[in-house]
């Protein structure tokens, strides 16, 4: 071997090592979460978020690729016409490397499997025929599909080191007659037919890609009796994710962490920087996600003693609440709570200064805004992190909204320019006119922030995403500002007449 080369290859090894380190330096990982099923980013996008994100603290990724990964052969119905190609893959991973950023990804095999159930194709294989939700455990096809997909995704991270598998939140188990048979001819409860399905799918893992610790979300495990997980070996194959993205009160069981310090080798916990308020929030309430990072900080320190070993936190960031909702905050508008939650969990704290060193280092002239007002926001110039753009756009496409909602909740609107007076013709053209001033001020100006906003989102987004959002959330405002605006004029035009006035058109 070469100089050069038996350099390079020490300085991987060391990088490797470092990386590989990180989750015993005792904090254990902090891990952001890429919720692809919604608005996910161009690659080049990752060239400047994962620089930032690893100066603040973070240290790997966990990647929910959904309909967004290169499935190939018989599965290749399932991605989507802008998923990510074999190539595109590979160099996220370069830019992970590069900043020390582990990658795990994250395949559903359970619950949230719409992207899959939602074709014909596979839709023989629902727990509930009408939902796309849940897989049927005991479908004969379900396990071959399901090992595909994980095959093929396996394939193109072949160094990484973890697998995680999902399987939260699986409604309607055990409801298919199949499922029901197996209940009762087997004398067993739908918890038992949960860990069935988890078991084989970890233990057929486990056996063909053995370097693999697997992930899975815990929320299904946390009524299940010590006895019954420790029965059934669950704690050899997975390690679960508790996740709680409450702000100050976490309700879980009051024997969780001990039931699983108990069974599980290792734990992991989850939070959330967005996406977790509302389906349709638009802008992430930062002060509540500060306070879930804060609650689980204490309650780490009280309960951690019971684990055996703390493998570290997913900062959760979802995109949609499940693969048919609406798209909630942008993950550029995100940012500053991504970053500030990552000081809060490195710091174990948040005061003043980390406040103040947060917004400056985002370019912020005044302290980042943590609590949300329902009126409009003074907007920044200064920002300087990846897709500032985005966030400038939608607080101003929230200030136009504000604006509406201020005006139809006004005094004229609602005194004299109500449903019954427009239907009756009945409306004094002195009122109309100065509720249509401010109307047609706010179309003008949401008019030319969509001229803008478009490039703008263009920058990180693929089409689909943007016409998505515009169609979504820009266009329907402008077609109602438009249609109040020309009732207006129709009422102005009127001129003030008898109730039911019928103008006669020469």
């Amino acid at each position: 071997m070469s100089l050069s080369s038996l350099l390079q290859s020490c300085i991987q090894q060391t990088k490797e090592t470092l990386i590989s380190m990180v989750d015993i330096d005792g904090q254990g990982h902090r891990l952001v979460h890429l919720d692809l099923k919604g608005a996910p980013p161009r690659i080049n996008y990752y060239e400047q978020l994962f620089p930032l994100i690893r100066s603040f603290g973070a240290t790997g990724l966990l990647i929910e690729y959904e309909d967004m990964f290169p499935y190939h052969g018989k599965l290749k119905h399932l991605q989507a016409l802008n998923a990510y190609t074999p190539d595109d893959i590979a160099k996220l991973h370069s830019i992970a490397e590069v900043n020390n950023l582990i990658v795990i990804p994250l395949v559903q095999t359970f619950g949230h499997f719409e992207y899959v159930l939602k074709h014909d194709e596979n839709r023989a294989l629902r727990e509930v025929e009408h939902y796309p939700n849940a897989l049927c455990p005991t479908h004969p096809d379900a396990f071959p599909l399901v090992t595909k997909l994980i095959t093929q995704v396996l394939e193109l991270h072949p160094k990484d080191k973890h697998l995680h598998i999902g399987a939260d939140e699986v409604w309607h188990i055990g409801r298919c007659p199949r499922c029901q048979d197996e209940i009762e001819s087997h004398k067993i409860t739908t918890n038992d037919l949960f860990l069935m399905w988890v078991l084989r799918l970890a233990k057929w893992i486990k056996a063909k890609y053995p370097h693999l610790t697997l992930i899975m979300w815990d929320d299904m495990m946390r009524q299940i009796p010590l006895e019954k997980l420790l029965n059934s070996g669950i704690g050899e194959v997975v390690e679960p994710m508790i996740w709680q993205y409450h702000a100050k009160k976490f309700d879980f069981p009051l024997d969780l962490f001990s039931r699983y310090g108990t069974v599980f080798d290792g734990l992991w916990v989850a939070s959330a920087f967005k996406g977790a308020t509302g389906s349709t929030q638009f802008i992430p309430p930062i002060q509540h996600h500060i306070n879930n990072h804060l609650t689980w900080i204490t309650t780490l320190a009280e309960h951690k003693h019971q684990f055996k070993k703390y493998r570290g936190i997913c900062i959760t960031g979802w995109q949609r609440y499940d693969h048919y909702a609406v798209l909630c905050e942008l993950l550029p508008v995100g940012i500053p709570s991504l970053c500030l939650c990552l000081r809060v969990l490195t710091h174990e704290s948040f005061t003043e200064t980390d406040h103040d060193s947060v917004s400056q280092q985002l370019g912020f002239s005044h302290r980042i805004n943590v609590i949300p007002f329902p009126r409009p926001q003074v907007i920044e110039q200064g920002m300087q992190f990846p897709g500032y753009r985005v966030y400038i756009g939608v607080q101003m496409w929230s200030n136009f909204v504000c604006k509406y909602q201020a005006i139809s909740n006004s005094e004229g609107m609602l005194g004299w320019f109500s449903d019954y007076q427009r239907s009756k013709n009945f409306t004094n053209p002195v009122q109309v006119e100065s509720i249509m001033k401010p109307l047609q001020e706010v179309l003008q100006n949401l008019t030319e922030l969509r001229s803008h906003f478009i490039p703008w989102l263009l920058e990180i987004f693929y089409e689909d995403t943007v016409e998505e959002w515009v169609g979504s959330f820009i266009d329907p405002l402008l077609e109602k500002l438009s249609q109040v605006i020309e009732e207006c004029r129709k009422q102005i035009n009127i001129g003030g007449r008898v109730k039911n006035y019928k103008k006669i058109e020469s």
